[in-house]
């Protein structure tokens, strides 16, 4: 079967990416997340009943405070929950990527930063599954799709990753929406993309975090300088 022309694309820049990405911050790819941990009983129980729920209840339960900086204990969940309906797991937490993770509805501020979190660890946990979505949903979504893609995107174990990324170091297009209460200008993919490459590989020597803070030219400058040791 033929490839895409973007998937192609994408391919033959991995190995350069990886190459440079990781003589740059001296680290390694990202590993998936450890699910053969085994925790005591009320949490293992926690573990057992979850599964058992209805995928979309499931989600829910996973925003819930049990598994608040539980990492770990939330990614052996979703593998016992999703293992035999990795799909559906997969494909609810996508329909979220078309909305901004801040918004006001019908007067009422609505926040999905903790959706985005759980989707993320849901497409960490079945990477293999999820990437050839992701790279899809990128090419055909809105430019808030393609910067939330960015986002829970950044620690995926997969060279395919790395190539995203970079690519969308040169897409000045802004992904999220004016906002009255947040100074300074919205941010736009390329920067989303410097963020999540400084993460990724804990590169070193740079600016930490690109935000609404930052002057356009100024995150120019800080991506040119990334750009620039790849």
């Amino acid at each position: 079967m033929c490839k895409p022309v973007g998937y192609i694309l994408r391919v033959g820049l991995v190995a350069a990416c990886l190459a440079s990405l990781v003589a740059v911050s001296g680290a390694f790819e990202p590993q998936k997340p450890n699910v053969d941990r085994v925790f005591d009983n009320k949490k293992e129980d926690v573990i057992n009943k979850t599964s058992t729920l209805p995928s979309a209840e499931v989600l829910a339960r996973l925003k819930g405070v049990d598994f608040l900086g539980e990492d770990e204990f939330l990614s052996k969940t979703i593998y016992k929950s999703f293992r035999h309906r990795k799909d559906e797991g997969i494909a609810l937490s996508l329909q979220d990527l078309s909305l901004p993770e801040r918004e006001n509805v019908n007067g009422r501020e609505v926040y999905r930063t903790r959706d985005f979190y759980i989707g993320k660890k849901i497409f960490e946990v079945f990477p293999e599954e999820s990437i050839p979505r992701l790279l899809k949903l990128y090419d055909t979504g809105d430019a808030t799709t393609r910067g939330n893609v960015l986002r829970v995107s950044g620690s995926l174990v997969g060279p395919e990753i790395t190539a995203l990324l970079v690519n969308a170091l040169d897409d000045k297009t802004l992904c999220d929406p004016e906002d009255p209460e947040i100074e300074g200008s919205p941010m736009r993919i390329c920067d989303v993309a410097y963020n999540q490459l400084v993460l990724r590989y804990r590169i070193k020597n740079v600016l930490r975090t690109i935000g609404p803070i930052h002057r356009p030219e100024n995150r120019d400058y800080h991506i040119a300088v990334l750009k620039g040791r790849l």
